[in-house]
């Protein structure tokens, strides 16, 4: 298990990939956390599932910060609470409209 501390370097390189993800995958679009992990641990070569509780942990920083939001079946939903598989999207800028889900 990888140790992790927001502050520290490895947080730094999950904030980058999660927010590179994002911004590649466009507005109003999600990422699966396991996203993340599996482009940092190719690219320090690691096992992906040892970096999905330090993923984890980044990504609640982010949300705390205001920069993503986690939602499940389509809800957002409170990172701190909320079990089970999520996915990450970047927050709406203020007056931003979601697009209508089908």
């Amino acid at each position: 298990m990888i140790p992790l501390s927001t502050d520290d370097t490895l947080a730094e390189r999950i904030r980058e990939c999660v927010l590179e993800l994002l911004v590649d995958r466009g507005p109003g679009q999600s990422i699966c956390p396991t996203e993340a992990a599996h482009l940092l641990a190719t690219r320090i070569g690691t096992r992906w599932q040892d970096l999905m509780r330090p993923v984890r942990t980044v990504a609640t920083a982010l949300a705390e910060a205001g920069l993503i939001e986690a939602i499940q079946n389509e809800a957002v939903v409170d990172i701190c609470e909320v079990r089970g598989p999520i996915r990450l999207r970047l927050r709406p800028l203020h007056g931003e409209r979601r697009p209508q889900i089908a």
